[in-house]
């Protein structure tokens, strides 16, 4: 059986009940994600990140809030419209493996029509590496779809993440 710890900031949320269909899911088998301690010490919380998602054939960018409690914020995204959004994300101790678990939940389908309207989740999982881009931190790494308990996670795509915050901050210094 795998082994995996639970933060307390992680913890405090479930404990809330302020996240909901939260699911511990290990990296899945296979993943490789390499360990070095050069970047370890580099504050990934209270940073926006250009989050982009490369899924078959689709790329999407969103804005992420990486959260000092572990969870994450969510900013505008050209990609589908989510009603709500959900994340939590990590740093192994040490090294430089990032991993982030996100749950989205789609609003669909009509009134008064056959099939109604409903909402859907999509999970995804995703297990990567920090490195430095130029002055920025750099996330880069493997996207999984979330399997149900016992089954093994899909990989389905690819992600990068750069932090954004020195842009943003420059972008609203200017608009004030």
């Amino acid at each position: 059986m795998p082994s995996f710890t639970l933060t307390t900031s992680v913890v405090a949320l479930l404990a809330a009940n302020a996240v909901s269909g939260f699911m511990i899911a290990p990296v899945p088998a296979g993943a490789t994600m390499k360990s070095r301690s050069a970047l370890f010490g580099i504050r990934c919380e209270d940073k926006y990140y250009q989050l982009e998602e490369m899924e078959d054939k689709e790329t999407c960018t969103t804005e992420v809030f990486l959260k000092a409690d572990r969870t994450i914020g969510f900013g505008e995204s050209d990609g589908p419209l989510w009603a709500t959004a959900v994340g939590v994300w990590n740093v192994e101790p040490g090294t430089d493996n990032y991993s982030m678990s996100i749950t989205r939940v789609y609003a669909s389908g009509q009134p008064n029509t056959d099939m109604g309207e409903f909402d859907f989740e999509v999970s995804r999982i995703f297990a990567g590496e920090m490195t430095m881009v130029g002055e920025s931190v750099g996330i880069t790494g493997v996207t999984y779809a979330k399997q149900a308990m016992g089954e093994e996670n899909q990989e389905v795509g690819y992600y990068n993440m750069i932090d954004g915050t020195d842009e943003r901050n420059k972008i609203n210094a200017l608009k004030d």
